[in-house]
């Protein structure tokens, strides 16, 4: 089959799933809300958790980034910053695009009243969200805007807060437009490093292993952290500070969790709770699929596969956890199933990250429907997260220890 081809099928399967609430508005809103009223400014709700989230996206500014020869090149012919403000401007489009489909989508569930303010929401917040991306970043509570908008608009979504924050927003970003662009004043070093950085990301995705897409760590200014014993909890503990963007996206993920479960009643907690948890430990186990692809770094450890997968769900169970009581504390009702959820979602994120190479040998091709599905392929790069459904699942039916196995099992395999 032709690249042309696939691209075409890939699009024609994408239109037709994301399609689905459209010509299917029903059978989605029985699905989402029920029996039950959603709450008169429930889209809203959705669209400003959405903004919160394509804000939260774009403060990585993965735009920097220039093939060292193309760099020394174009400098004769194109300012490199025309090339960097395009690709800035690109990426945000294309996210908002998506925000703009979840909008669409909400408003056929939910109603769509109050939609005139998500709409001056959303151009309000986009615009900031451009004008700080064009700047350096001041550090890693720039990311905690986002979070403090998506409180805001989940337990004060109320039109006059939004209106005022709206307008703060564009005066945010006027003042932002001021400043120098960071495609202007970016080093040669930094756009080759992420280039660099971006490569093996790119080679990682094209062998399917996903999990090279995990938030990579920022310098620890602890001195002797590895000095003593245990040095592989120390390692772990370190890939957890190492990482505070994740940190506050972790309390995002919360936020959104709790505000979903109240506007979506109709879907179970405890599929919030497994989802959520496992979203929010997934980056923290970017030091284990590091140990997974680095043998050298994994001798010099000196411990077992086994050791290192029980040290790993430990420290991720304890970061779902953590996680879970943020959960609680926002309105989602605890239970013995959402506790359960705990360690199913640091599992099942062990599980995806220490999954062997993929084997092209075994694509497993079926028919469905007249399309050739790789099956085998589909179902090792869904390890791990068939152990989250399937276990979310087993909870929502009441199964604890059937569950209870299904998490031995997962990191004993």
């Amino acid at each position: 089959m032709s690249d042309t081809v696939s691209r075409a099928l890939a699009v024609v399967l994408a239109v037709g799933i994301g399609g689905a609430p459209f010509y299917q508005p029903e059978a989605t809103r029985d699905a989402l809300v029920g029996d039950t009223v959603p709450p008169s400014n429930a889209a809203l709700v959705v669209v400003c958790l959405g903004v919160a989230v394509a804000w939260w996206s774009t403060q990585g500014r993965g735009y920097l980034w220039a093939d060292p020869a193309k760099l020394t090149w174009d400098d004769l012919t194109a300012p490199r910053s025309a090339a960097l403000s395009r690709r800035l401007t690109l990426g945000w489009a294309a996210r908002w695009a998506a925000l703009a489909y979840g909008a669409a989508v909400s408003g056929v569930v939910l109603g769509w009243d109050g939609f005139l303010y998500a709409a001056i929401l959303s151009a309000a917040f986009g615009f900031l969200a451009l004008s700080a991306a064009r700047v350096r970043s001041p550090g890693v509570w720039e990311s905690a805007l986002p979070l403090l908008l998506a409180a805001l608009g989940s337990y004060a979504a109320f039109r006059i807060p939004l209106v005022v924050s709206s307008g703060l927003a564009f005066v945010g970003g006027f003042l932002l437009l001021r400043r120098q662009p960071l495609a202007e004043a970016v080093g040669r070093q930094e756009l080759v490093r992420n280039f660099a950085a971006r490569m093996t990301q790119r080679v990682s995705v094209a062998f399917l292993d996903v999990w090279g897409l995990l938030p990579p760590a920022r310098p620890l200014a602890l001195r002797g952290i590895f000095a003593r014993r245990p040095i592989l909890l120390r390692y772990l503990l370190a890939g957890v500070l190492a990482r505070p963007r994740a940190l506050v996206g972790a309390a995002l993920i919360a936020v959104i969790a709790a505000a979903l479960h109240r506007v979506f009643p109709a879907v179970p907690p405890v599929w919030w709770t497994a989802i959520g948890g496992y979203l929010a430990a997934i980056p923290f186990a970017a030091p284990v699929a590091q140990l997974r692809r680095t043998p050298g770094l994994r001798r010099w450890l000196n411990h077992s596969t086994l050791t290192v997968k029980l040290t790993a769900a430990a420290v991720l169970a304890l970061v779902a956890a953590l996680w879970l009581a943020a959960v609680t504390a926002l309105g989602i009702d605890w239970t013995t199933t959402s506790l359960v959820a705990v360690p199913l979602a640091a599992a099942a994120a062990v599980r995806s990250v220490t999954r062997d190479p993929i084997d092209f040998a075994n694509v497993g091709m079926v028919d469905l429907g007249g399309v050739l599905v790789p099956m085998g392929l589909v179902v090792q790069v869904a390890r791990g997260i068939d152990v989250l459904v399937l276990g979310a699942v087993l909870l929502a039916a009441g199964l604890v220890p059937v569950v209870a196995v299904l998490c031995a099992a997962a990191l004993l395999s």
